[in-house]
């Protein structure tokens, strides 16, 4: 009887330990989406989804500010790559931001690092092409 009971409790545990908090299923949902977007208006659906989600008080709320910085940062490369460059310096503040909102909930986090590098390099490339014209 010992025996089916403690193998009952550890099936149990097991069973808690792997189960995926439905907000944390809802925000990888949504991260697979970030690479199947084309345009502006994909990355401004996926940034406002983002945003919802990083009202909630979950431990996994740093990476609705990851993932909406990073959709702010493709936006951003998308309107480098075209023409309208017309709220490229706005898209990436708010992108900077977002991504230093992720930094202050969960430091010393490499990729988000990595992220906020990229958005500065990106914020240089603005700053240059409104230079040179």
């Amino acid at each position: 009887m010992k025996r089916i009971l403690l193998t009952f409790c550890f099936a149990l545990f097991g069973v808690l330990i792997s189960a995926q908090s439905s907000y944390e299923k809802t925000l990888n949902a949504k991260a697979e989406k970030i690479s199947s977007a084309k345009t502006i208006a994909d990355y401004e659906k996926l940034f406002r989804e983002f945003s919802e989600l990083k009202k909630n008080r979950d431990p996994y709320r740093w990476k609705a500010y990851y993932y909406a910085g990073l959709v702010l940062y493709k936006e951003g490369e998308l309107i480098l790559n075209s023409n309208k460059k017309a709220d490229a310096g706005n898209t990436n503040s708010l992108a900077e931001k977002f991504t230093a909102g992720s930094l202050e909930l969960q430091p010393d986090n490499k990729e988000t690092n990595d992220l906020l590098n990229l958005i500065r390099e990106q914020r240089t490339k603005f700053e240059s092409d409104k230079t040179v014209k």
